[in-house]
């Protein structure tokens, strides 16, 4: 008698009938009896050897330990995510990326660079006693620090823009992403949208948002356009005279924290409702997505993406500095929230002629 046979008769699923008869304490005593008796009556007897087949099947699924990959940032803090709140993205894209390597048969191990006493020579000969092959380097505080030379005998894995150097790189689309919000802007009638972004930001996105904008402005949008506000912090004086000069009817955000803040208060006093009297849509980050309206970076996925680019190089002996380095781009994710009017609806959707 099979499993399912005894699963009919009983008026239970095959799976119940299976757990008991392991005595798995998933199902009740009294079931694990009933589905024993039934057994007994049919003859049925356990097999031994096939049970321990099938837990070496069921051990084999289970990834194996393979090794251990580096993981570092040239921050002043070790965990910058913890420490600085604008930066806790950068622990979902560790997340991800401890996860994945964990589905592959890996595990993470921080090392703090800047550690004091710390440097990197040290921290080379430390990798090398572990056996680490490959770093996982999750950026820089300033954009355009260099990546330390005697770390680059490693399969090295970045992420973002920043860390000069020859490196292998993950980091968002950074065009196509703002290309999908303003075409979000465009969906729902608005023309003369600004950007504001700082001028750090603008580095750490390689220029693409504010290169897109452009591209865009010559284009679709209405003339004359809306000059890029680009600034090095919140400056209540700056906005003032940028939005009064040239009244956009979207602002397009790449940072918030202060200068959303600011923002916001500036619009408030101006008497200026969101989304009623003006739009508003964020790039990238997002402190509140049901509010926010904006593309929002897959930071997860970003830190998947990067152990498995980080464990090809390792496979393929690929070490030292890459004399053609790849970027790979992860597309954000459009949300909603309620910053936005709704798209306008074309004549042919209303039947209109």
């Amino acid at each position: 008698m099979s499993i399912r046979s005894i699963a009919r008769e009983l008026g239970v699923s095959a799976t119940a009938v299976s757990l008991a008869l392991k005595d798995s304490t998933r199902v009740s005593p009294a079931l694990r009896e009933r589905v024993r008796r039934a057994a007994r009556a049919a003859g049925h007897v356990p097999n031994a050897r096939l049970a321990e087949l099938m837990q070496e099947v069921r051990r084999s699924a289970q990834p194996a330990y393979r090794g251990t990959l580096g993981v570092i940032a040239l921050f002043p803090e070790e965990e910058p995510w913890r420490e600085r709140p604008e930066w806790g993205h950068l622990g979902r894209f560790a997340a991800g990326a401890r996860a994945r390597a964990a589905e592959l048969g890996y595990k993470l191990e921080h090392f703090w660079l800047k550690r004091p006493g710390m440097t990197p020579a040290r921290l080379r000969a430390i990798l090398e006693a572990r056996g680490i092959a490959g770093l996982l380097c999750l950026g820089s505080l300033e954009p355009e620090e260099m990546f330390p030379v005697s770390l680059r005998r490693f399969a090295v894995v970045t992420q973002g823009a920043s860390v000069v150097g020859p490196l292998h790189r993950v980091q968002s689309h950074f065009a196509a992403d703002a290309r999908r919000l303003y075409g979000e802007l465009l969906r729902r009638g608005y023309r003369r949208p600004g950007l504001c972004i700082l001028a750090t930001g603008d580095r750490r996105t390689d220029h693409l948002y504010t290169a897109t904008l452009l591209e865009l402005q010559t284009r679709l949008l209405v003339a004359p356009a809306v000059p890029i506000l680009l600034a090095e912090t919140w400056d209540k004086g700056k906005f003032g005279a940028w939005f009064d000069a040239h009244r956009p009817d979207a602002i397009v955000l790449h940072q918030h924290g202060p200068f959303l803040a600011g923002l916001e208060g500036a619009l408030s006093e101006r008497r200026l409702r969101v989304p009623r009297d003006i739009g508003l849509a964020l790039l990238d980050l997002n402190p509140n997505p049901s509010r926010y309206a904006g593309v929002i970076q897959n930071f997860e996925r970003m830190g998947a993406t990067a152990v498995e680019m980080l464990l090809g190089r390792i496979l393929l002996r690929e070490f030292s500095a890459p004399p053609h380095p790849k970027i790979e781009v992860v597309l954000g994710m459009w949300n909603e929230g309620r910053t936005l009017r709704a798209p306008v609806k074309s004549r042919r959707s209303t039947g209109r002629r």
